[in-house]
């Protein structure tokens, strides 16, 4: 759980977060603003554009500022940085509600992952109520792949393998497959966990054939 006890006692405040925590960090670089604190956003890797649209996007940077006088790791526990806000009488304004709910949607897999719970359900109309922006959040976080996408999708389905009693699918790939379809290795990733999906399936692996058929990743069902 995040400490953010240390924001009061700070004059310039850090947050360092990725791809996966930036929705988290943009509702408290809007929380540290309210106490009239300076506050810095950093994220030593490139966080997509589909995220451009969540509060505070532009203010990303890639190095830690040398004045700041302390640096909080933000993760992507969504629902225990609401409790935080809701237990300290925060008012959520339209930003951070956004924020949040986006974190939700990235976090729970729209909503479809096995974690989901009633306290998820019931944070997002929370949310909603505090006038988050919840159809810009679908729109730009679940529509907004690329047909490159869908042209690796196509590769790796037709190239996939199902062993022991079609409980785990095989996915290989080599270099040229990228370059063909023009995605990426994350693009990959995203697509494991669409054939995780698949009824019986309880493993998917990614093997890289050029690479003497390297297990490069591997996801089970939760």
């Amino acid at each position: 759980m995040l400490d953010l006890t240390k924001i009061d006692s700070s004059l310039h405040i850090v947050l360092l977060c990725d791809a996966d925590s930036f929705a988290n960090a943009s509702a408290i670089y809007s929380y540290i603003l309210t106490k009239h604190k300076k506050v810095s956003i950093v994220c030593e890797t490139t966080i997509a554009k589909k995220y451009s649209f969540l509060p505070w996007f532009d203010k990303l940077r890639k190095k830690i500022p040398t004045s700041a006088d302390c640096t909080i790791v933000v993760d992507d526990d969504v629902l225990s940085l609401y409790d935080f806000f809701q237990k300290s009488s925060v008012k959520i304004n339209k930003k951070m509600a956004t924020a949040l709910y986006g974190a939700l949607l990235e976090k729970y897999d729209y909503f479809t992952s096995s974690e989901c719970s009633g306290i998820v359900f019931a944070t997002a109309s929370q949310l909603i109520e505090l006038n988050a922006a919840y159809q810009e959040c679908v729109k730009y976080l679940q529509y907004n792949q690329p047909l490159a996408y869908f042209r690796l999708q196509s590769i790796l389905y037709k190239n996939m393998l199902l062993t022991q009693n079609a409980r785990v699918a095989l996915l290989p790939f080599c270099e040229e497959d990228f370059k063909e379809s023009g995605a990426s290795i994350d693009d990959a990733y995203l697509i494991m966990n669409d054939v995780l999906k698949m009824a019986h399936i309880q493993e998917v692996r990614l093997i890289q054939k050029d690479e003497n058929n390297k297990i490069l990743k591997s996801i089970l069902r939760r």
